[in-house]
């Protein structure tokens, strides 16, 4: 599944669907800064016109389409209504989804992950306690670990045969003692890894349909997360509750949004790989 198939699917149900707007003002010969009603602005919906002329953006004009701020280059000539503006609001951007799917992939890091191997990233260097993994991307934790007696060998054999290791998730290094007596042994790992993360709508998402749930659920809180600062100065609304605040509505539907991703994520959660049983070496224990 695309980013894109997702997000389509994700403003289905959040109704966050595009709304068609038309801003008109006045022109003073002096001010340049108008600011649109709606936000955010979707990209590619929008036209700017100056006395029905249509200006070009970059050159003419600017547009923060999160703000909504229009900065011209010159400011309109004098007239009533001869400025124009037609665009197109969402909630969220494409963007937007994006990086906030990808914020549950780093969520859900240590829930859901793959197993991987590599074989290219380390090789042993004599007296060296401690190997540097943060050039394997998305590394999580190490499983297990080989070595080759010799760079030509076919045959991989596991370092807890020769030495102690552990590997310190926070400081992503693995550390052996004793250390290996040789350089330029290659080293193969066995790791978990964090999903990977899209960078494009067109990118393919890399959570298994099976796993999507708890992410929805996710972006689903994050969604009405976002919409609290618009709420927080409404202190009432045409209700039977006097105390009514829209702000306390919409942040208890994001907070049982995020509860409820945390306890789908629970129960469809794979379990974690055995991890290998480690010998002890020259009375050294980690």
């Amino acid at each position: 599944m695309l980013y894109s198939d997702f997000i389509t699917k994700l403003r289905r149900e959040l109704r966050d669907f595009e709304r068609v707007h038309r801003g008109v003002f006045d022109g003073d010969d002096s001010t340049t800064i108008f600011s649109l009603n709606y936000v955010s602005v979707k990209d590619a919906s929008y036209t700017v016109k100056i006395g029905g002329v249509v200006k070009t953006e970059g050159t003419d004009y600017s547009l923060d389409k999160y703000t909504g701020i229009v900065t011209f280059a010159t400011a309109p000539a004098s007239g009533s209504d001869n400025i124009e503006i037609t665009y197109k609001s969402i909630k969220f951007r494409d963007e937007d989804y994006v990086e906030i799917i990808n914020d549950g992939i780093d969520h859900f890091r240590w829930v859901f992950w793959k197993m991987d191997t590599d074989e290219t990233a380390l090789t042993t260097v004599k007296n060296q306690y401690e190997y540097d993994c943060s050039g394997i991307t998305g590394i999580l934790y190490v499983i297990n670990a080989w070595y080759k007696a010799s760079s030509g060998s076919t045959v991989w054999q596991a370092i807890q045969g020769l030495t102690n290791w552990k590997y310190y998730t926070r400081l992503i290094k693995l550390s052996v003692n004793p250390t290996f007596s040789n350089s330029s042994l290659p080293i193969k790992l066995l790791y978990l890894r964090s999903l990977t993360k899209g960078t494009a709508i067109s990118d393919t998402i890399d959570i298994p349909d099976e796993w999507i749930l708890p992410y929805k659920y996710y972006v689903y809180a994050r969604y009405y997360e976002r919409q609290i600062p618009e709420r927080i100065n409404e202190t009432a609304a045409v209700t039977t509750l006097p105390s009514y605040a829209p702000s306390q509505v919409v942040f208890s539907i994001a907070e049982n949004y995020y509860k409820k991703a945390d306890e789908v994520a629970r129960k469809i959660a794979p379990k974690l790989p055995s991890i290998s049983i480690k010998q002890i070496h020259d009375g050294i224990t980690l």
